[in-house]
C-alpha cells in the first residue's frame, strides 16, 4: 500500500516459506508466526515485489471474480493485520 507519504514494505526480520499453495511467515525478532492462504500468499509475493495497495487490488481483481470495493476492503484489512503483527512496516518516501 502506498499513501502520499508512506510505502508498505516487508519487514527484513520476517522469514517466508511456501508449503504447496499456502505459506507461513515468522518474525524472528518477535516470534510471531502467521499462516497465509492461497490469496494472501499471492499478496505477500506482490508486496515483496514492491506492489502498492492499488496494484494489489488491480492484479487480484483481474484474477478473481469479486467486487472491487470488497476486494479493496479485504486487502486493506489484511495489510492492517500484517502491520499490527510487525510483518510489514510503513516507510516514509
Amino acid at each position: 500500500m502506498k499513501t502520499a507519504t508512506h510505502t508498505l514494505v516487508v519487514n527484513a526480520s520476517v522469514v517466508y516459506a511456501e508449503l504447496d499453495d499456502e505459506a507461513v511467515l515468522l518474525n524472528v525478532e518477535t516470534g510471531i508466526y502467521f499462516g497465509l492462504n492461497t490469496i494472501s500468499t499471492e499478496i505477500w509475493r506482490f508486496l515483496e515485489q514492491g506492489a502498492s495497495e492499488g496494484e494489489l487490488v488491480s492484479r487480484l481483481a483481474d484474477e478473481y471474480e469479486v467486487e472491487p470495493e470488497q476486494l479493496s476492503a479485504d486487502i486493506a484489512e489484511f495489510l492492517s493485520s500484517l502491520l499490527d503483527q510487525g510483518l510489514i512496516r510503513a516507510v516514509e518516501q
